[in-house]
């Protein structure tokens, strides 16, 4: 009896600062923000922006932009467009149960 109800007091005791480590460890991760955009996208520069200002701001945070290419067939060539990125988006919307992508899009 006097083994388990020292065993509870030390739990109780160093409970505090393992959630103060835990805590500690999840404020130090990166949060990453995936943009989805295109340069033949009108709607696109305001996200771009806002990305920008977002990475401007938040120390933690690590900031990608995908230029896809599904755009590139509607008259305007991005020259940053790739392929695997056009496929990552459709591989989110997969996950997500969703039919279609558009741009921007942002995911976290």
């Amino acid at each position: 009896m006097e083994k388990t109800w020292t065993a509870l007091v030390c739990a109780l005791v160093l409970m505090p600062g393992a959630q103060a480590v835990a805590q500690a460890r999840t404020a130090q991760r990166p949060v990453v923000i995936e943009l989805f955009t295109s340069e033949g996208c009108s709607s696109c520069p305001p996200a771009d922006a806002f990305l920008t200002e977002l990475a401007q701001n938040r120390p933690g945070l690590l900031p990608l932009a995908f230029h896809i290419t599904y755009w590139d067939g509607l008259g305007w060539r991005d020259p940053f467009a790739l392929k695997a990125a056009t496929e990552r988006q459709r591989g989110y919307a997969r996950l997500l149960g969703r039919d279609s992508i558009f741009t921007p899009e942002m995911v976290v």
